[in-house]
């Protein structure tokens, strides 16, 4: 990656004098005092962007730090938030990343009816900014039971508008004006044309234009003063004519043109004549901005010539987008416009079928750059399943500085595109302002009030009081993982973990203890001190204003489930079940309905005690464990109510339980038998709670979850838990050929240029799609889709 370097221009057209110095240093203090802060933007990468209702949906994130444009190692905490169409938040999760990188994925469930989900991914620190970081990805859910209708790639003709965007705003008169064109149907998609026409007022052709696949083309007019001008396009699917609008009598325009053999690029501001008159001997600054690095010189007209060149050296601009802007003597911008900077080519991946084995194919890859973190996706030849292609080089290269972030960005960067530099200059033109606007970096540096988050807080308290200078201490641990800390007591009973990072549905346990590690019995109150921040700037829905077109023609009927069925022998049934033996039997009322556990399920108690008439689950105000018998507990039970009712008492190889979270990973393959007794007769202490649960364990289980002198927290407000992708099966090869995906390696991790090996199963393809995505420690990015052909006779 190119090494950035802040580049003050001392190239004026006259001489310099104090005031001059002064704007130069004020445009360098603004410009440091508002990047101040280091900024951070994500990327995300989809396995794919369509569903069918019983798949996973998988994804791998990327984090930049925009002042540094390397991974941003600082940040932990990312916050997932998915609404529905209608949106509604849905869920939300927690995100860890490392390195800057996470992952994660969702396990579709009876909540995610079809229809459009919107995931929202950002951090707690983007909330300080007034522009917005964070990244919206929009993913489709179809339901199995319906015939799916493919949508056809032609726009909606009839709803096409068009967008002019004249640069400096204006056209002006007796002066060649370039003036971007955008022309795009209801759902945004871009509209290709060739034959638009600028006509006069006598309807003579003056200029034609055309648009590429993306809608966006350019206009080349010398407009004069008095005339009408009309836009114009016939053709046999779109017929539109539309004014030009008014023709200014004087002004500023700004233009750029790149001139690669020398490196450099070229501003030119320009007037009229009658412009001349009034900007004659006034000094203007064109400065060259992205981020805090920023290139400068100052125009004067004062030569009696319309057009005003500068040029910049390229090798002092940073890559992506760079904002070109006109500022007057008082530091007011007259206008901007962008210009895109691309050092060298961007890294590839080399891909090649390497053997073939059974009813696998090994591909094997290797990188051009050491370092690299990648994630693939490899779909089927035939998928319908990638329709929105999101590159990484388009997220932070160009959306990271648009006001309205593209959504196809790959078309940018597909080096297969002939015209992809021709079509982001064009894409540039066709903006109306930048994302970072020079009255916010004049108003000053932005105010901090949302901290930078790092894991999560766990509080509590301790009943038992404390002396003075007193050194007991909480230890908190993790059974399971080893997890171990320990925190002091204050003299209001209070204790803190900061930065902790625990996942959902952990059992945590808390013990307090002496300066001699002694334990000490009390009650402890804990809790997740976590306000699951919201998104200041709200979530920016990728919203379609009206129904994709479709081909009736074209329409998929998913098969019908096969019924598996086995036409069984004629056999002798011999009864040769032996009597459970009870060895606690005795321990118990007669009333108590006794259950032998034979150690084969690995289901959890409390799901046991769930399909044996119990209610059970975690209250959210207290993150603790809660059962009630489902008679007593029918008037306060609901999904997402709490447990009221009075509990039963559960004991533990004949100890009370006086925590319930205890329970929590009990899983049944530990246990010998259990006693369900729901009249409480089998309870032999006074305290009689709404019936009795006995539960013995094996011989020789450790019931290390069960200590007498602990309290323990199950983590409801922590990070996701850990994904694993799983592939579903498809009923017949054609539903796999358009649904399916072949491979999904969101963590291919490269320390150097080695081979990477992916296996896939070869499911009669001839051809696959390989979608890549990553970046490396340095910052350079890598953003590929590959077809890679993998042989005929699979």
């Amino acid at each position: 990656m190119k090494l950035i370097i802040r580049f003050f221009s001392l190239f004026f057209c006259i001489h310099s004098f104090s005031q001059e110095i002064s704007n130069q240093d004020k445009i360098t203090k603004y410009l440091a005092d508002y990047f101040s802060e280091d900024r951070e933007i994500i990327h995300v990468q989809f396995n794919k962007n369509i569903y069918t209702n019983d798949e996973d949906i998988a994804f791998k994130g990327y984090i930049l730090s925009k002042n540094n444009n390397i991974p941003n190692s600082a940040t932990t905490n990312v916050q997932l938030v998915i609404y529905n169409d209608e949106e509604q938040i849905v869920q939300k999760q927690l995100l860890f990343a490392q390195d800057g990188i996470f992952s994660g994925g969702i396990h579709l469930n009876e909540k995610f009816k079809s229809g459009k989900y919107y995931f929202h991914f950002y951090t707690n620190w983007m909330n300080n900014f007034k522009e917005d970081d964070s990244f919206n990805q929009t993913i489709k859910i179809i339901d199995k039971n319906n015939p799916y209708v493919f949508e056809t790639n032609e726009p909606n003709w009839v709803t096409a508008e068009i967008s002019l965007f004249p640069e400096g705003g204006i056209i002006l008169s007796d002066v060649v004006n370039t003036i971007g064109v955008k022309i795009t149907d209801c759902n945004k998609k871009g509209i290709e044309i060739t034959d638009g026409v600028i006509l006069d007022s006598k309807s003579d052709e003056i200029s034609n234009f055309h648009t590429n696949k993306m809608g966006n083309g350019v206009i080349y007019l010398r407009a004069k003063l008095n005339e009408k001008y009309t836009l114009k396009i016939n053709n046999d699917k779109l017929k539109i004519e539309r004014p030009l609008g008014k023709i200014a009598e004087t002004g500023l325009i700004l233009t750029q043109k790149d001139y690669p053999a020398k490196n450099k690029l070229l501003v030119v501001l320009k007037t009229n004549e009658k412009g001349l008159q009034s900007v004659q001997n006034k000094k203007f600054i064109v400065l060259i901005q992205q981020n805090e690095n920023l290139m400068l010189q100052e125009v004067t007209f004062n030569n009696n010539k319309t057009e005003q060149p500068i040029f910049f050296d390229k090798k002092f601009l940073s890559n992506g987008i760079n904002t070109v802007r006109v500022l007057d003597e008082d530091l007011n911008e007259i206008t901007e416009r962008f210009t895109y900077i691309e050092e060298n080519g961007n890294p590839s991946t080399l891909l090649q079928t390497k053997t073939t084995a059974n009813d696998s194919i090994i591909l094997s890859g290797k990188t051009e750059v050491d370092k690299a973190h990648l994630s693939i996706s490899i779909l089927p030849e035939k998928s319908v399943c990638n329709t929105q292609k999101k590159s990484i080089l388009g997220t932070f290269y160009l959306n990271a500085y648009l006001d309205k972030p593209v959504n196809d960005t790959y078309f940018y960067f597909n080096p297969d595109n002939k015209t992809r530099k021709q079509d982001i200059e064009l894409l540039l033109l066709a903006q109306n302002k930048g994302k970072y606007l020079w009255e916010n970096i004049k108003s000053g540096p932005p105010k901090i009030n949302y901290e930078f988050e790092k894991g999560v807080t766990i509080n509590g308290k301790v009943e038992r009081e404390q002396k003075p200078n007193s050194k007991n201490k909480i230890t908190l641990f993790e059974l399971k993982s080893n997890l171990f800390d320990e925190t002091i007591i204050d003299q209001n009973n209070d204790f803190k973990f900061e930065h902790f990072f625990v996942q959902d549905s952990t059992v945590l346990a808390l013990q307090m203890s002496n300066e001699k590690n002694n334990t000490l019995t009390t009650k402890i109150e804990a809790r997740i001190a976590r306000n699951e921040p919201r998104f200041a700037l709200g979530p920016s829905f990728e919203k379609t204003f009206c129904q994709a077109r479709k081909t009736s023609d074209n329409v998929f009927n998913f098969p019908p489930p096969k019924t598996k069925a086995t036409t069984l022998k004629e056999v002798e049934v011999k009864n040769t079940a032996q009597k459970e033996v009870f060895i606690h039997k005795a321990e118990v009322s007669p009333m108590a309905k006794a259950f032998k556990i034979d150690g084969k399920s690995h289901q959890t108690l409390l799901n046991f005690l769930s399909l044996n008439g119990y209610n059970t689950g975690i209250d959210p105000n207290n993150y603790t464990v809660r059962i009630a018998d489902r008679r007593d507990a029918y008037k306060g039970w609901a999904p997402g109510s709490y447990l009221t009712a009075t509990p039963p008492n559960v004991y533990i190889d004949n100890f009370l339980l006086y925590d319930f979270n205890d329970l929590y990973y009990l899983t049944l393959d530990q246990i010998d038998e259990i006693y369900i007794d729901r009249t409480g007769s089998s309870d032999v202490t006074a305290l009689r709670g709404h019936g009795t649960i006995k539960i013995f364990m094996k011989t020789g289980q450790k019931n290390e979850y069960f200590k007498s002198k602990h309290t323990s927290l199950i983590v409801t407000k922590g990070f996701a838990q850990n994904f694993t992708y799983k592939t579903v099966p498809f009923e017949d090869q054609d539903e796999f050929n358009y649904f399916g995906t072949l491979n999904w390696s969101p963590n291919v991790d490269l320390t150097d240029r080695s081979d990477f090996q992916i296996k896939i199963p070869k499911n009669q393809q001839k051809e696959i799609q390989v979608l890549i995505e990553g970046f490396t420690d340095d910052g350079y990015l890598i953003s590929e889709v590959k077809k890679v052909p993998v042989g005929v006779n699979n």
